[in-house]
């Protein structure tokens, strides 16, 4: 069970530390240093707890400082919603100078989006697939300027990440001349396997609705000017392989809407991921392992490599077909644990209760054992030991 209590950040061992103080722990500080931008860059990583063999997904949240510890609780709440991932908040050191596209005159140390976007590609995302359990398939979110950064990779930059998530971005930055000439190549780009979900939320001045703010000048609606018509472009344009979503928050703000659209726009990337087990509750004639199967054969083609379902759901998805005596399929979930986490003391354990249940002491002896070898448990020596003095 995954729990979430509060968010520390330390520079030594984790768990160690996490023991002789009784803190709980969600993240570790981590730091590269960037030839590019000539600095020291810190991120907050959250890796998942699982099989030390198991590759996960990369959510790379701009802004890290404020929007790693809600990245990581909507992943840890969701787990089997959504795919368990590495969390990688991206701290800032100059905000305006990073998040941004291009120089605007009079904004100081504006427009080194680009420079920018070589450290993450160049050097970041390289450091995260060599320090950490990474899978091929990565997201990229921001909000306000970050969401500006999200915009301007997912045009310049489409086959960096898989997945976009732009929240309220600032596409009112220069103007929206930036905008207007990137909209103009919408036609041109290839986003084929790409998704982006665009969040939008209520910066309208009292008084006015969706269509009149497009038409004022006022301070308080730039956002919301660059932001719809832009969804509108998109939408139109329909650019070749894109799979786009986006949604409007009337009861939030720029600085509310981060949190409820993070969850909305991974729910919505992963729509395909789930798999229900109410679906055989009054099918028994379904195959449990059959349609599993298909399932995350579906999953890994979308996420293109190989997807594996967790321990814990075959595990359960094994025992209910034995006790309804499906006991062909029962073997076959078993079986797959074991291919699918062979150093895991739990999942030989249960297919060593199949082949007790069974009536193969000898296999069930045989699992036993490799159970225990791989993790000393009571109750699987004393399981192990009651066949033995059958014999």
């Amino acid at each position: 069970m995954k729990t979430l209590i509060m968010f520390v950040l330390f520079f030594s061992c984790l768990s160690a530390f996490a023991q002789k103080d009784n803190r709980i722990v969600i993240g570790a500080v981590d730091t590269v240093y960037s030839n590019i931008l000539k600095e020291k860059r810190a991120i907050w990583v959250h890796v998942p707890h699982g099989d030390k063999n198991q590759r996960y997904p990369v959510l790379y949240v701009l802004d890290g400082e404020t929007h790693f510890q809600s990245a990581v609780a909507i992943d840890e709440q969701l787990s089997g919603v959504l795919p368990d991932m590495i969390i990688i908040g991206i701290i800032n050191t100059i905000r305006g100078r990073d998040l941004t596209p291009t120089h605007v005159n009079g904004v100081n140390g504006s427009g080194g989006g680009e420079n920018f976007m070589r450290f993450i590609e160049k050097e970041l995302v390289p450091y995260a697939d060599s320090h950490y359990p990474t899978a091929p398939y990565s997201v990229f979110s921001g909000h306000s300027l970050g969401g500006l950064t999200v915009i301007n990779t997912f045009f310049n930059h489409t086959r960096l990440f898989n997945a976009y998530i732009a929240i309220d971005p600032s596409l009112w930055w220069d103007d929206q001349q930036w905008i207007k000439k990137e909209e103009e190549n919408l036609s041109k780009n290839d986003f084929s396997n790409r998704t982006l979900f665009v969040a939008i939320a209520n910066n309208i001045p009292p008084g006015m609705d969706t269509i009149s703010v497009l038409k004022d000048t006022g301070w308080m609606s730039p956002v919301t000017r660059a932001v719809i018509p832009f969804v509108h472009t998109l939408r139109n344009t329909r650019p070749s392989g894109l799979r786009m979503g986006s949604k409007f928050y009337p009861n939030e703000r720029h600085g509310t809407v981060e949190l409820n659209a993070e969850y909305d726009a991974l729910r919505y990337l992963f729509d395909y991921y789930q798999f229900r087990t109410s679906q055989f509750i009054g099918h028994p004639e379904l195959d449990e392992d059959a349609v599993l199967a298909a399932h995350y054969q579906m999953v890994s083609e979308k996420m293109g490599y190989t997807v594996v379902p967790s321990e814990d759901m075959v595990n359960e998805l094994a025992y209910d077909c034995m006790s309804r005596h499906k006991m062909a399929v029962a073997y076959n979930l078993f079986k797959r644990n074991t291919d699918n986490h062979p150093e895991s003391a739990n999942a030989w354990d249960s297919i060593g209760d199949y082949y007790s249940a069974a009536g193969d002491q000898q296999k069930a002896i045989e699992a036993y054992s490799k159970s225990l070898s791989l993790h000393e448990s009571a109750d699987t020596r004393q399981k192990m030991d009651a066949l033995k003095a059958k014999k």
